[in-house]
């Protein structure tokens, strides 16, 4: 477990977080007072001074964070789903597995020159090399092809694993890998009924799981305005496997929505058209279908509903996410002591707005603590001197042997 050593940037006010020979050492982020060798309960323990919580980690590290959180929620609430779009994670629809080939001692010097070029990053190098100086062997084409795709020629790419698939006495390895990729593309160019036969050959890896099961809802989406077959979700996710809770993993639902959405956004027309009844059924049902309720998942739906247009759908997920936002900053311990209570004060006001229906005067009252270049910084004021701020200088390992951050 990790130990953090604090510290202010203008006084020499210092403190320590983490596990200790004996119990915890803490800092009370409300009234920023030291307790070394505290045993902390399961629930957190109470600072003696002021009440607040204690915790074995920094939490203030976090706090620019989560007003970015509901600064863009009280956007999207508003109309505008762009503040929190950015904040969302590109997941790739089809994995593949773009590492080069490995080099072997016994290479000719034009195949090791094809692999060290992909090993490299030299892509456009190895992709203009004359055809007469590729060797005609699978690894010069597996390299080549990754090269392809690494600058975005997925026509090259897939002729590339052609050629290594075309290789006599390929080893199943390569070929699994082969026709993971070449699945891979396909799928993402449309072509599922190709992409189906490729990904059924290519193994048993999570990538190879995760394509056969998003392969199954790129096909249930593009056949019907209708959500998915109960049973054809079903064998996605056991294809999938288990659904990962982390932010920016993959899942079916989160897929799912993000195909549905975009479907939609294809059937209105034009960005002014009205969503039709049966759309906004069948998403309110794909709502069901995430499997976890992350923010991160609300915070999916809430752009995609105000992407389409249906600020009402919008404000149904906007405004319990806003309301748990703000009450996660108010719970901060770091908000209930004097250096930052003009950010609590805002983050309450802000909360007035919201249960007034007012997400633009939300945004409005947030801001200036959203400004805050400390915050940002990921540090907050020091009590001791009321000058500087405090902040993490130096992570340290268990033992209290130094480590750079």
């Amino acid at each position: 477990m990790a130990r953090w050593r604090l510290g202010c940037d203008v006084c020499d006010a210092t403190a320590t977080i983490g596990p200790a020979a004996r119990g915890h050492d803490v800092w009370c982020e409300s009234c920023q007072t030291a307790f070394p060798g505290v045993e902390l309960p399961v629930a957190g323990a109470r600072c003696s001074r002021c009440d607040a919580t204690l915790w074995a980690v920094p939490r203030f590290v976090e706090l620019w964070g989560e007003l970015q959180h509901l600064d863009a929620v009280l956007s999207a609430w508003a109309g505008d789903a762009q503040p929190l779009a950015t904040l969302l994670p590109e997941r790739p629809r089809f994995l593949s597995d773009l590492d080069p080939p490995e080099p072997h001692s016994s290479d000719a010097p034009a195949l090791a020159a094809c692999i060290t070029a992909a090993a490299h990053g030299a892509y456009r190098a190895l992709v203009a090399m004359p055809a007469a100086d590729v060797p005609d062997d699978p690894r010069a084409h597996a390299a080549r092809a990754i090269a392809f795709e690494r600058i975005g020629d997925a026509t090259a790419a897939m002729a590339e694993w052609d050629a290594v698939l075309a290789a006599p006495d390929l080893p199943e390895a390569a070929a699994t890998r082969a026709h993971l990729a070449r699945g891979s593309l396909l799928a993402r160019a449309g072509r599922y009924v190709a992409a189906v036969t490729d990904l059924e050959l290519a193994g048993t890896s999570f990538a190879a799981r995760w394509n056969r099961g998003a392969l199954l809802v790129h096909e249930a989406v593009a056949a019907s305005e209708a959500l998915p077959d109960a049973g054809v979700l079903a064998r996605a996710r056991a294809e999938a496997g288990e659904a990962s809770a982390y932010w920016s993993d993959h899942t079916i639902g989160r897929l799912l929505w993000s195909l549905m959405v975009e479907r939609a956004l294809a059937g209105k027309g034009h960005a002014f058209a009205a969503l039709s009844d049966d759309a906004r059924a069948a998403l309110r049902a794909a709502e069901s279908e995430f499997e976890h309720s992350t923010f991160w998942d609300r915070a999916m739906m809430l752009v995609g509903w105000v992407r389409l247009g249906a600020q009402e759908e919008a404000a149904r997920i906007a405004v319990p996410l806003a309301r748990h936002a703000a009450a996660g900053l108010l719970d901060e311990p770091a908000l209930h002591g004097e250096p930052l209570v003009d950010v609590a004060r805002a983050v309450v006001e802000a909360r007035t707005a919201m249960d007034m229906g007012e997400p633009g005067e939300a945004r409005h009252a947030l801001a200036p603590a959203f400004a805050r270049e400390d915050l940002r910084r990921f540090r907050m004021p020091c009590a001791s001197c009321g000058k500087g701020t405090i902040g993490i200088e130096e992570s340290l390992d268990a033992e209290g042997s130094d480590e750079a951050e």
